[in-house]
């Protein structure tokens, strides 16, 4: 089999799964991804063999592929504010938005030395990122999952820049650095169990799902602890900042206000949603 053929084998069994535009996009990720083949090389290469080893392992991409898992997962890596994190089912995968609530908080932030904590830091991609552009700041990350914690040290070592992690969790603890920061980040689980049949089937099967649901029925519980842990340990004049639910914007912005942070701001995101939420203590 050649590759051009085995690139048209995967592209022909996923068409059913997916729509034209991102069944090409995805068949691309992985000939890159895993096989080291660029859409150039299989144009140019077209007539060369497609090694047995290579099919074989291809069958099985195909399998996952069909069954809607996240060609991040498989591949096992994914970019993120233009370093590529690694990712595996222990952790969300990163989205955009994210992107946009670390550079809202690079923007706003001196590059200084301060103390700066991640609630919730899963593949450590907003910590990472906030340390690679703030270096002179302190970086600090927790998480629930060990699994998740794992994740994120491998990232950090990987792009070489040195997080403080710890696990935790957060409705149960308190400030196990024992410490004040300057700036808290957060972009904690916030989908309603009401919102979960609205959610796509890659996400609800393969995605964490302790990293997506808000515990009980309460799709704010996160966000009131951490505003509480904030009003303890964030110092005078510093920054929380959230990613939030589009639904829930005004009332995590209505939260910040009746614990006494001012300067609170909602912010829409590139498609024009509210995504993000600041406040000043």
């Amino acid at each position: 089999m050649t590759i051009n053929t085995a690139f048209q084998k995967l592209l022909n069994s996923i068409y059913d799964s997916y729509e034209r535009g991102e069944a090409e996009a995805i068949a691309r990720i992985v000939f890159e991804d895993v096989f080291d083949l660029k859409l150039s090389s299989i144009l140019i290469e077209a007539d060369k063999d497609f090694l047995l080893s290579n099919n074989e392992k291809l069958n099985d991409i195909i399998d996952r592929l069909k069954k809607i898992e996240p060609v991040q997962y498989i591949t096992g890596k994914t970019f993120f504010y233009g370093n590529e994190f690694i990712v595996n089912p222990s952790v969300l995968i990163p989205r955009p938005e994210t992107e946009e609530l670390v550079q809202w908080v690079v923007e706003l932030t001196e590059n200084k030395k301060q103390n700066i904590l991640d609630i919730g830091t899963g593949s450590g991609c907003i910590a990472i990122s906030i340390k690679e552009n703030l270096p002179e700041a302190d970086v600090y990350a927790t998480d629930i999952s060990e699994l998740a914690l794992d994740v994120a040290i491998r990232n950090s070592k990987k792009l070489k820049q040195q997080i403080h992690f710890a696990q935790s969790d957060i409705l149960q603890s308190e400030n196990l650095f024992n410490i004040q920061f300057d700036i808290i980040i957060s972009n904690p689980p916030y989908i309603s169990e009401a919102e979960k049949l609205s959610l796509d089937k890659n996400v609800i099967e393969f995605e964490p799902h302790e990293a997506l649901f808000a515990t009980g029925d309460d799709a704010l519980i996160f966000y009131r602890r951490i505003i509480v842990l904030a009003t303890k340990f964030l110092n005078d004049g510093g920054q929380l900042f959230f990613e939030v639910n589009q639904q829930f914007g005004t009332e995590v912005l209505r939260l910040l206000k009746e614990n006494n942070f001012s300067n609170t701001e909602l912010k829409k995101d590139l498609n024009g949603n509210y995504r993000m939420v600041r406040g000043v203590k």
